[in-house]
């Protein structure tokens, strides 16, 4: 019984070695990506706070900022960027970690992000802009308007958690100090597109007509990298505490917010929408019949006639 009790104790010491190995020769990878891959995607590059994003802009017109999820990339937006640059200058972007823009000093928290997209509406010039946040983009569009900034005019917060969160065991598991890096190598390149369909299959709420396979192609060969896996697990990890140090601000907003959420939605965001709608003064919510997660991708129109109607008012 010693012996074997021996050997696990020497395995488990190998298994931490090894995950710590890989994590140090893939360094690079999970700081920066597949850069080289970005070629082959539309968009450019910007530097803020030492990072590549990754930015599209398309249209001239009032400003429009998209801020995606997590995952996520610029490339959840294609429902609606086309329609909306025919009249509005439409602005997306990778934030760190994501898509093709890099992570090397990012320390994955919703302070960050709001700092980086601060710095990015002034980088380009945006003024008057309408923000647009998806999932964890709605946390962090909320977060800007508890900070205000002049040049924001209004905010739009899709399906977004606002004051709870918890993590999945898996991605505990891949922010550990030590093996959490080579942890997550291995997952990204083992167990990542099968992780990614199911996690999308469930946001969609089964619904396998938008789940072509073209749609999930592109999502695997950007999800799928380490980089991007390693930034989900953090922001996971670390989204309690944001949400925790900013919601106790959100009766304070004094400009107008706009909220949807779908019915099928995970029952904790749909109550955390309706709560933020009664603690705004300004806010108004719109609860979108037999939709799940993606309301961009799922209900695009509707979507797009709220931005509308905020861009004339």
């Amino acid at each position: 019984m010693k012996k074997l009790f021996k050997y696990l104790v020497y395995f488990s010491i190998l298994i931490v070695l090894a995950l710590f190995i890989t994590g140090k020769v893939n360094q690079t990878s999970i700081q920066k990506g597949s850069l080289e891959f970005a070629d082959n995607w539309q968009g450019q590059f910007i530097d803020i706070d030492g990072e590549k994003i990754r930015i599209i802009q398309k249209g001239e017109g009032q400003d429009i900022l998209l801020i995606h999820g997590m995952p996520g990339s610029i490339e959840d937006w294609q429902p609606i960027t086309d329609s909306l640059s025919k009249t509005h200058r439409v602005t997306v972007f990778d934030r760190p970690g994501h898509g093709f823009s890099t992570a090397k000093t990012y320390d994955y928290t919703l302070k960050s992000n709001t700092r980086i997209v601060n710095k990015l509406i002034t980088k380009l010039n945006l003024n008057n802009v309408i923000v647009v946040g998806h999932s964890y983009g709605g946390s962090i569009a909320i977060n800007l308007a508890t900070i205000g900034n002049n040049n924001i005019k209004s905010y739009i917060i899709v399906a977004a958690p606002l004051y709870q969160f918890s993590p999945e065991t898996l991605f505990k598991i891949a922010s550990a100090p030590i093996i959490g890096k080579g942890f997550t190598t291995f997952i990204a390149t083992t167990a990542a597109s099968e992780k990614i369909e199911e996690g999308l299959l469930f946001a969609f709420g089964g619904n396998k007509e938008i789940l072509t396979n073209d749609f999930l192609t592109t999502r695997k060969k950007i999800w799928s990298q380490p980089k991007v896996f390693y930034a989900i697990a953090k922001e996971q990890v670390n989204y309690f505490e944001g949400l925790n140090k900013i919601y106790s601000n959100y009766k304070n907003i004094n400009k107008k917010v706009s909220i949807l959420i779908g019915d099928k939605d995970r029952e904790k965001t749909i109550a955390d929408c309706k709560r933020l709608k009664n603690e705004i003064p300004n806010a108004d919510i719109t609860i979108l019949k037999n939709t799940a997660h993606y309301i961009q991708l799922e209900q695009p129109n509707k979507l797009i006639n709220v931005i509308l109607k905020h861009s004339n008012e």
